[in-house]
């Protein structure tokens, strides 16, 4: 049957086909709600959101005799809020009838409305009877597609533990390739590697064994052949070894951490079993969605949201349904653990995603306060675009015997996104804004423009739709997080292949950064404008990194200065 939130309720026997469990309904504005938000957003990213357009208001319920409430008694205070005429709000037996989520809020897995229960059977989110029944008639056609997809599993039934079928085992392919050819086939993909032991990479999904049924959601997500940095990530994850992961924006990080993940998860009896830590909403937004794609039809995994800036109920709510993996933000997760509203002592895995995004805005020691919580066994992966000295402390302290794995050409820009450099005067800055939106070959929305301020964000914004007429609109840190969610449906360019274009203006007010953008941008191919190549300001810098990258050459101990370094340090003493 489905069950208001904040309620239990009894039904005839006959109400038995019906059944679901439901979800808290949404608290008021008064309800529960954490003061402060220690979760400060990332204002520059764009990713791509499900395009909710059209959203209906919130239609009134039919009342059919089918749906009517039984018998209601409070579930105690720990449920929320206390409703006196629970029978006047009747299960929803249409999906027209229901309203569009919120933020953060659960999503109807059949029509993507507000996911108001929970299916008895499936434990997926619905909005209605109607899509209920439309969700059991999905299950029922796709029966069977968790069988196992190769040789190397005993077949089991769907809802017993992974671990008892699952088990990575290398592929035979893959065993039968040679070392030089292992090797050949990392230098070609600019995969480097450090560690003990370190699983060869996949060429294929299908190499990994998974589940026919997770096979097939990476198929419809998208997923054809791996990324570098998922072959080699993915199986060492599998085998539960602690990593330390850099690849640049775009290769596919997400997935070749949320694989292992779900594999872990699906294994385990208790809940939670996983552990996923982002330093901003939005990320763990975007995270969700991808996981909850990629679990679809996996019996037993939900996934639980808790950041800050969304209201704590309903997430405090979803956190008691035996959910498998947390997705969080430090500050909101440390917030429910000091309320005793969760235990990760069950925690197996735990992913600390844009970890040097994290040590960046602060979050270190509440990273640090939260992981006091979870085993000291469990397996541990540090995600990072960039591998400061920061990061290496941070793996130190939380990473046993570690694999440590980069892709890519370190701080160089994404392959997929095309760079154009030019040279604009900041009073011509905005005409030429105009003349590349209006350019056909260069304007292909959406397009994404940065600015130095708030207020230039919004005069911008303005000036742009009334002299092109093209809608456009401003995001910053004083928009609201509905407002910021709603704009970021715009999309983002460099992700899974994407392709896209890059422009830059600069002119002497940047000059400090002239030699970097020279360096990075350079071996891409792009033509750089004359007054930057000829400008002093980029000799000068980059004379002086090349004069200290001698001196750091020079302190080093090899065996080639190895006497030269000995007769200096006698000479030096005998002058004492």
């Amino acid at each position: 049957m489905f069950v208001p939130r904040s309620l239990k309720i009894k039904r005839s026997s006959n109400d038995d086909l019906k059944s679901g469990e439901a979800k808290k309904s949404k608290p008021e504005a008064g309800g529960l709600q954490l003061e402060g938000d220690r979760d400060t957003p990332v204002h520059t990213s764009v990713t791509e959101e499900a395009v909710t357009a059209d959203k209906p208001g919130h239609a009134s319920s039919t009342n059919s005799p089918s749906c009517q409430l039984a018998e209601v008694s409070s579930t105690g205070p720990d449920e929320g809020v206390k409703d006196s005429h629970p029978s006047e709000e009747p299960v929803k037996s249409f999906s027209k009838t229901q309203r569009w989520p919120e933020p953060g809020e659960p999503v109807c897995v059949v029509c993507g409305r507000y996911g108001e229960y929970i299916c008895d059977k499936t434990d997926e989110d619905v909005c209605s009877l109607e899509c209920k029944a439309k969700h059991l008639l999905q299950v029922k056609e796709g029966e069977g597609s968790l069988r196992p997809s190769s040789p190397q599993r005993a077949a089991a039934e769907p809802e017993s533990p992974l671990d008892a079928f699952y088990v990575y085992k290398e592929h035979p392919f893959i065993v039968t390739l040679k070392e030089d050819q292992i090797e050949t086939l990392k230098q070609q993909l600019g995969i480097s590697v450090q560690g003990q032991d370190v699983a060869r990479p996949i060429i294929d999904f299908e190499h990994c064994g998974f589940p026919e049924t997770l096979n097939q959601n990476l198929k419809k997500s998208g997923y054809e052949v791996p990324t570098p940095i998922q072959m080699q990530m993915i199986p060492v994850g599998l085998l539960g070894r602690d990593i330390l992961a850099s690849a640049d924006t775009g290769s596919g990080k997400t997935a070749a951490f949320l694989l292992p993940v779900i594999i872990r998860a699906f294994s385990e009896d208790k809940t939670p079993s996983a552990l996923i830590l982002t330093p901003t909403r939005e990320l763990a937004i975007q995270i969700e969605r991808q996981a909850k794609e990629l679990m679809s039809g996996l019996p037993r995994m939900k996934t639980v949201l808790l950041v800050g800036g969304l209201p704590l109920p309903p997430q405090l709510y979803r956190l008691r349904q035996h959910v498998k993996v947390i997705i969080a933000t430090p500050g909101r997760l440390l917030d429910i653990i000091k309320q005793s509203s969760v235990s990760l002592s069950g925690i197996k895995i735990v992913v600390v995603d844009e970890a040097d995004t994290m040590l960046k805005m602060g979050f270190q020691q509440q990273v640090l306060d939260v992981l006091e919580h979870t085993p000291g066994d469990c397996q541990t992966i540090l995600v990072s675009a960039t591998i400061p000295d920061s990061i290496e402390q941070l793996t130190d302290q939380l990473l046993h015997n570690p694999v440590r794995i980069i892709t890519g050409d370190k701080n160089l820009p994404c392959a997929s996104v095309r760079q154009i450099i030019l040279w604009v005067e900041d009073p011509a800055k905005k005409k030429k804004l105009f003349e590349i939106l209006n350019d056909q070959k260069l304007f292909k929305p959406p397009v994404l423009v940065f600015v130095d301020c708030k207020l230039g964000a919004d005069l911008l914004s303005e000036a742009v739709q009334k002299i092109t007429g093209l809608n456009s609109t401003s995001i910053h840190s004083e928009k609201s997080q509905v407002e910021r969610r709603d704009i970021l449906k715009v999309g983002r360019v460099g992700r899974l292949g994407q392709n896209g274009t890059a422009i830059t203006f600069i002119n002497n007010n940047s000059k400090r950064l002239f030699w970097d953008v020279a360096k990075r941008v350079k071996p891409t191919g792009s033509i750089l404008p004359p007054q930057l190549l000829n400008s002093p300001y980029l000799h000068e810098q980059k004379r002086k990194e090349q004069q200290k990258d001698r001196q750091t050459q020079n302190s080093l101990v090899t065996g080639a200065n190895l006497m030269d370094i000995i007769r200096k340090h006698e000479k030096s003493s005998s002058q004492k």
